[in-house]
């Protein structure tokens, strides 16, 4: 069980340049016709002059300034990144520092695709164990600078992006059935290798790309069978009123349409913006869901679905009943 806690304020940043498909077909062997028709994408968000810190930052002060929370009052800040600009200070103590938040809880949390998902329940968790009453989750990517942009295969898929929410503690749990789950990639379909150093004592060391490699078709089979887990999971759990929504990972517009397909929902209970930012990783799913309360899609009262997978294996889902009242 988790710390009785509502969401009270959600946003995002993303870079202002556009890069659509057709600007793809300068750089590799590709089409707009041929990445929308396997992925559902037709542009993605690409970094100038943002760095992955400045759009957290963007996002998590937009977030509070929603929620009516001051900096001050922030006791748990959870971040997850896999692109990350140091390997210290984390990107939640850069946050905490930027937005001037005093003495508090600050970690960040790296499980690829699912980070969001595994933040929350962090942060849930936290307000419960630390006795907090607001935490501030923040996820944020730059994923075009691990990219080889010679590789049409993966070069096509991702974007950048970051997003946040703050968390409150509330009379009556509104975050609810969490699920967190990892699966040994013993097949290493999904790896970003960080740069191989030597020192006086290990000799010669082999060099080591930092760009993301992906085997499409495993990724696919894993990700289709692990998003429709962990719905049923869900379902299994809401014995008290379904979930009539879904804000899933933001990686294959096809492996949502298979999902839904093979369990005989309504694609229309799936909120998806995956042709507009590509994939985003962890930022991926609190950009969608500031997109869909913004768009009107999703409504005070209605209980949605989080899901997300990606490398590790990891996977994971949450319930969420939504408290922000309509956007005007």
């Amino acid at each position: 069980m988790l710390a009785p806690v509502s969401i009270a304020g959600v946003a995002k940043c993303v870079p202002e340049r556009i890069v659509t498909n057709f600007d793809l077909e300068s750089l590799v062997e590709t089409s707009d016709e041929w990445i929308a028709k396997r992925t559902g994408i037709r542009t993605r968000r690409v970094v100038a002059e943002e760095t992955g810190v400045g759009m957290a930052c963007r996002a998590a002060r937009e977030a509070l300034e929603m929620s009516g929370t001051a900096a001050k009052d922030v006791g748990i800040v959870v971040a997850c990144t896999i692109t990350g600009e140091d390997l210290t200070p984390s990107m939640a103590s850069s946050i905490q520092k930027t937005l001037g938040i005093p003495a508090c809880a600050a970690l960040d949390v790296s499980a690829g695709c699912t980070g969001f998902i595994y933040a929350l329940v962090t942060a849930a968790s936290l307000m419960d164990t630390l006795q907090m009453d607001v935490a501030l989750v923040v996820a944020s990517e730059v994923m075009t600078k691990y990219l080889d942009w010679s590789d049409r295969s993966t070069c096509v898929l991702f974007g950048d992006g970051a997003g946040a929410l703050v968390l409150r503690r509330s009379e009556t749990a509104h975050v609810s059935f969490p699920i967190l789950s990892a699966t040994a990639d013993v097949d290493e379909v999904i790896t970003l290798k960080k740069e191989a150093r030597s020192t006086p004592f290990t000799g010669p060391v082999e060099a080591v790309s930092s760009i993301i490699k992906m085997k499409g078709a495993d990724v696919f089979t894993y990700a289709v069978g692990v998003l429709e887990r962990t719905l049923l999971q869900l379902s299994e759990a809401c014995t008290d009123r379904p979930y009539t929504k879904i804000v899933p990972h933001q990686a294959n517009e096809k492996i949502i349409d298979f999902v839904a397909r093979s369990m005989g929902i309504s694609r229309e209970q799936f909120f998806v913006d995956i042709s507009n930012y590509a994939n985003t990783s962890s930022a991926s799913i609190p950009i969608a869901l500031c997109d869909a309360w913004e768009s009107g899609w999703l409504n005070a009262g209605d209980r949605v679905a989080l899901v997300g997978f990606g490398s590790g294996l990891t996977s994971g889902g949450v319930v969420i009943d939504w408290t922000i009242p309509n956007k005007v």
